[in-house]
């Protein structure tokens, strides 16, 4: 897109929000940051929560924001729930449990409009998430 240029997605926080022996309930928090100078409509953004793992990336969960308006040179945070319920959540809670911890990925594809234009913004990131970190969400700390 060359007269705009792509708005920036950043994975800022995954939450746990709930536990049990078949789910995970999670928060997945996403900042949009818009460079243009006129305000942009994500039409969607959907993705999917994977877990890193040594052998593969298995998929924990998939979310989608729905339609968000962004200020020009504007950001927005946005906060998803999602939920686990396959298999690939025994690894991560294996893998997360063995090593005290796991990186979340969050990969998807930003579809924007703006006046005239529209298009897609495919975009991948990552954040550790720790023992202390899910502690201190179960306990009710760091809302």
């Amino acid at each position: 897109m060359p007269l705009l240029g792509d708005p920036v997605v950043t994975l800022e926080e995954v939450r746990l929000r709930r536990i049990s022996l078949s789910s995970l309930d999670l928060e997945v928090v996403i900042r949009l940051d818009n460079p243009n100078p006129l305000g942009i409509t994500l039409k969607e953004l959907p993705f999917f929560v994977l877990c890193s793992s040594a052998t593969n990336n298995p998929e924990l969960a998939r979310g989608n924001t729905g339609q968000v308006t962004i200020a020009a040179r504007g950001s927005t945070v946005i906060r998803i729930p999602v939920q686990s319920r396959n298999v690939a959540l025994v690894g991560a809670l294996a893998t997360f449990v063995t090593r005290g911890g796991v990186t979340v990925i969050i990969r998807g594809t930003a579809v924007i409009d703006a006046f005239l234009f529209s298009w897609s913004v495919p975009f991948e990131t990552a954040m550790p998430v720790t023992m202390e970190q899910v502690a201190g969400n179960l306990a009710g700390e760091g809302k």
